[in-house]
């Protein structure tokens, strides 16, 4: 399978211009450029929390790989991630497979694969696809980041027993300031120490949720749709690069609402990278972690100088409690 193939996981960088300064200030950073996480951590941290299914963290167990052709043929050439929701039923973002831009038609499911376990490489259990259902706008042209409309819902041809499906967050209670936890299967094959010829290993991130949306809509036909989006930005260690915490706002970044940002990286700070699209953002609801965001995509140049994945990364989720319903309608 060629992993160095696009992602699509910044689909949106042509269209998602989320721009934010710095206040004039450059970035010196003692800990120099990161890619998706800490400088000064190890890629193992994070695949290690994510493999650990510690009870006091969400489930990453039921987060999934999936490798795919957009042709149909058998040719993997491409990886994303998503989450078992329903025993049956994965959710993930609809750009992983249809792209309007690119493609006639959304890619077949014969050449789709779900791939169980901590290591792509030598998944657990592999599944085949019966059928995928792509959110109705998106389906149908409305696909710019603004109609928070990018959402899949994969259906195997059989279910899995083996893992807890994941809890759907309901309700517009996602709670800014609040710790969130990330999980995908994004490519890290070219960072440092890592086999480029090996697809990385499931990782987790934490971060801060810094944005919430709502009351955005789309339409087919006659049945209008609600959708939503969620947010957060990547913070270096000393605290230097705040993407959305500045005081400069232009009007892409203004899509995502007002709000504060903290400057301060938490333990496992990250930011999303290539291949970690579909994949979920978990809040914490009472005692339960439940997905409330599926990712979409990231900004381009959030901060002078940015390189991809870099301090100052803005991820963006399509928002799950703004879409419950059309969730609801497709999987019961």
């Amino acid at each position: 399978m060629n992993i160095k193939a696009p992602f699509y996981c910044l689909l949106f960088a042509s269209i998602f211009l989320l721009y934010s300064c710095q206040d004039d200030e450059s970035f010196d950073d003692d800990f120099g450029v990161a890619f998706g996480i800490r400088q000064d951590k190890n890629l193992a941290d994070y695949e290690a929390v994510a493999a650990a299914n510690n009870p006091a963290l969400p489930n990453f167990k039921a987060v999934i790989a999936f490798s795919y052709s957009l042709d149909g043929s058998a040719k993997a050439e491409y990886i994303a991630s998503g989450t078992l929701i329903a025993p049956q039923w994965i959710l993930t973002a609809a750009h992983n497979f249809y792209d309007a831009s690119e493609q006639k038609k959304p890619a077949p499911v014969k050449g789709i694969t779900i791939k169980i376990g901590d290591d792509p490489n030598t998944p657990t259990q592999t599944y085949s696809v019966s059928q995928i259902v792509i959110h109705p706008t998106w389906l149908h042209g409305n696909q710019d980041f603004q109609h928070a409309n990018d959402l899949c819902l994969v259906k195997l041809a059989s279910p899995i027993t083996s893992i807890t499906p994941v809890k759907l967050h309901s309700t517009s209670t996602e709670s800014l300031g609040s710790t969130i936890w990330f999980c995908g299967f994004g490519d890290y094959s070219q960072a440092p120490g890592q086999n480029p010829n090996l697809e990385s290993k499931k990782h987790t991130i934490e971060n801060i949720l810094d944005r919430k949306v709502e009351g955005l809509k789309t339409t087919h036909e006659t049945t209008v749709y609600l959708g939503g989006l969620l947010a957060f930005d990547f913070d270096d260690p000393i605290g230097a690069i705040n993407a959305l915490g500045d005081n400069i706002v232009n009007a892409d970044e203004g899509i995502l609402g007002a709000g504060t940002s903290s400057a301060g990286a938490v333990n496992l700070e990250g930011a999303t990278v290539e291949g970690d699209s579909g994949g979920p953002l978990f809040v914490k609801n009472g005692s339960v972690w439940e997905l409330a965001g599926v990712l979409s995509g990231g900004a381009t140049d959030p901060v002078p100088g940015h390189k991809k994945s870099d301090y100052g990364d803005i991820s963006v989720f399509t928002r799950v409690s703004t879409s419950y319903t059309w969730i609801q309608s497709v999987i019961k």
